[in-house]
C-alpha cells in the first residue's frame, strides 16, 4: 500500500473546507437576498391590496348614494300617488292585508 503525504492531505482538506466555507457563505447571502426581495414583494401586494380596497370602498359609496338617491324618488313617488288617490290607496292596504292575513293564518 502506498502512503499519503499528510502535509499534501492537510492541505487539500484545508482547500475544500474553504471552498464549503465560501458556498456555505454564498448559501447564506442568497437566502438574505431572498428575503429581501420576500418582503418587496410582501410590500407591493400589501400596496396593491390596499389600492384595491380603497377603489372597493369609492364605488360603494358611490353605489350607496345611488340606491338612496332611487330610494327617496320612489317614496316621494308613493306618497305622491297616495295623496292623490286616497281610495285607491286604501283599497290596495285593505287587500294587501288582507292576502297577508289569510296566508298567515293558514300556518
Amino acid at each position: 500500500m502506498a502512503q499519503l503525504d499528510t502535509s499534501v492531505r492537510g492541505k487539500k482538506n484545508g482547500h475544500a473546507r474553504g471552498a464549503l466555507k465560501a458556498r456555505a457563505n454564498d448559501v447564506l447571502d442568497d437566502f438574505v437576498e431572498l428575503r429581501k426581495d420576500m418582503n418587496r414583494l410582501a410590500d407591493a401586494a400589501n400596496k396593491a391590496a390596499r389600492d384595491e380596497v380603497k377603489h372597493a370602498g369609492s364605488r360603494l359609496t358611490s353605489l350607496g348614494k345611488d340606491l338612496r338617491t332611487r330610494a327617496d324618488g320612489s317614496a316621494e313617488y308613493a306618497v305622491e300617488q297616495v295623496r292623490s288617490h286616497p281610495a285607491a290607496a286604501v283599497g290596495l292596504s285593505l287587500g294587501a292585508g288582507l292576502i297577508v292575513g289569510l296566508l298567515l293564518a293558514r300556518r
